[in-house]
């Protein structure tokens, strides 16, 4: 029941950065809160309906013998993890007067995100070091730029989220060392703050650059 608290916590806080988005004016935005929305509720349903474990599902690979919504959980896993950061900066830099023609760049991250997905789709398994060091450059890179466009806008939010995202990828290792079977929970804090943040972060950013 404890973790699905925490799954709760990002169901509730993607759903309520969806109702202050607009599709047309964020869509980058908006997808990459959709997706948190999505693996928060096959995440919660697996909690409530499956009796199945944060920690026990971020430490093992779903094989053919588990559910099909454990199998979907870790595909929305991998797409939040390696999409959502690069997603929302491309609406920043867009939005952004001086850096807008930077966003694109970040569209990138589809490398890291095809390669993690095809290997769990069609290979049965995880290529542990191909897609960890994809996805970790993909993260770090784009926490490294969101953290360059808060303090190029000034924008206080833009650095708080960069700060929950750094959260969600590594504090999951470090709480994990100091209390065994908290580090999946710890990611969903991250990502419920990341989420939370962002209509603050676009209050604070204004209207998107023509």
């Amino acid at each position: 029941m404890v973790d699905a608290i925490f799954n709760g916590l990002v169901v509730g806080t993607s759903s309520y950065a969806l109702s202050q988005l607009q599709p047309s004016e964020s869509p980058f935005l908006y997808t990459a809160c959709a997706m948190g929305l999505c693996h928060g509720l096959l995440s919660l349903y697996g909690n409530i309906m499956e009796g199945s474990s944060n920690s026990e599902n971020a430490a093992t690979y779903p094989g053919p013998s588990d559910s099909m919504v454990r199998r979907l959980q870790s595909l929305t896993e991998s797409c939040v993890e390696i999409a959502s950061v690069p997603l929302i900066n491309m609406d920043f830099y867009l939005r952004s007067q001086q850096s807008s023609p930077l966003a694109m760049g970040h569209g990138l991250f589809v490398i890291p995100l095809m390669v993690d997905l095809s290997w769990q789709l069609f290979s049965g398994n995880q290529n542990e070091n191909g897609t960890e060091t994809l996805k970790e450059l993909n993260t770090l890179g784009n926490i490294v730029s969101l953290v360059f466009l808060s303090v190029n806008e000034g924008n206080l939010a833009y650095g708080i989220m960069a700060v929950s995202a750094l959260m969600a990828q590594y504090g999951p290792m470090i709480m994990e060392n100091s209390l065994r079977g908290s580090g999946a929970n710890t990611a969903l804090i991250g990502y419920s703050l990341f989420f939370a943040l962002i209509p603050a972060a676009l209050s604070n950013g204004g209207q998107q650059a023509a």
